[in-house]
């Protein structure tokens, strides 16, 4: 009898609900990279490693926006360069920036975070040569 009341007991009770994942995946972090006037720029060199371990993912939107990562968590360190042209066809503008930031993630997917970089810049020349080419 007692064995009878305990199993009717386990089978009525709430049982855990599973969580249950979407299948879509989300990338890691959206990072922005601007001009000095803050117009976007979409031709910047952006590497970033996770943990040590180089990157896997990089996809570039028009509006300046470097989606990184696909479901890759951990501690990130985002190198970018660019270059402005100049006036002066010898010299050139040009930004760089570090960043780092750490993703979480939860049970089903990566956290995005979103970043502007703050790029630092300074004029670039090369040496004119006998004939006045950029050298």
């Amino acid at each position: 009898m007692l064995l009878t009341v305990l199993s009717v007991l386990f089978a009525c009770e709430p049982k855990e609900e599973g969580i249950i994942c979407s299948t879509d995946i989300r990338s890691s972090a959206l990072v922005t990279v601007i001009d000095q006037d803050g117009s976007p720029i979409d031709n910047a060199e952006v590497t970033y490693t996770v943990d040590g371990t180089e990157g896997t993912f990089i996809d570039v939107w028009p509006n300046g926006q470097y989606v990184l990562g696909e479901e890759e968590a951990g501690d990130f360190v985002v190198d970018i360069y660019a270059e402005i042209s100049t006036d002066d066809p010898c010299c050139q503008e040009a930004g760089t920036a570090t960043l780092e930031f750490t993703i979480e993630e939860n049970e089903c997917h990566v956290e995005t975070q979103e970043f502007e970089t703050e790029l630092e810049w300074e004029l670039v020349c090369v040496d004119v040569d006998e004939n006045g080419e950029c050298g």
